[in-house]
């Protein structure tokens, strides 16, 4: 932490530390408090926050929070955790239906990260697989049987009618 709370110095001379440049980027608190935890604070701190490089720096921090999505994740996440509040204080009201508190549950489950776990070979996917055929080698078909119908006394319908009358 800088030594420079209320005292007068030329801007060239100070360290500004980039976690401090990060925090005001953020937008998340107001700019003055930071800059207070960092040591810097009233007539440093308005010379700084006019600085063209000091806010240069912080426009270029910004500009990447917001293209790598850092800034929209930091904002959906404490809006998510507004709303979880509120939702939580509903699903304990005694008028709150079974269904609602049950949606309440799922969805704690899931932001906790409390939902089970998919088997760790699915998620991987199949690499590579093998197969081994263990069955018989085929043999060649055998020649047809001819079997002679008067050897085995068989009859035609007809030949069976008649012998049936007789």
């Amino acid at each position: 932490m800088n030594e420079y709370h209320d005292s007068t110095i030329s801007l060239g001379e100070l360290v500004i530390p980039s976690e401090m440049v990060a925090e005001i980027a953020k937008g998340m608190e107001e700019p003055k408090d930071i800059a207070f935890r960092y040591g810097f604070a009233g007539k440093v701190w308005e010379e700084l926050r006019d600085w063209q490089p000091f806010q240069t720096a912080v426009a270029a921090q910004r500009a990447e929070f917001e293209s790598s999505g850092y800034t929209f994740k930091i904002k959906a996440k404490i809006l998510t955790e507004d709303v979880f509040e509120q939702a939580y204080k509903h699903a304990r009201y005694q008028d709150a239906t079974l269904l609602q508190k049950l949606e309440f549950v799922k969805l704690g489950a899931k932001l906790a990260d409390m939902e089970p776990k998919q088997n760790s070979q699915a998620i991987a996917g199949p690499g590579f697989s093998i197969v081994i055929n263990l069955a018989e080698p085929q043999k060649e078909p055998k020649a047809p049987i001819t079997i002679d119908a008067e050897q085995l006394n068989i009859h035609t319908t007809d030949e069976r009618k008649e012998l049936s009358a007789e």
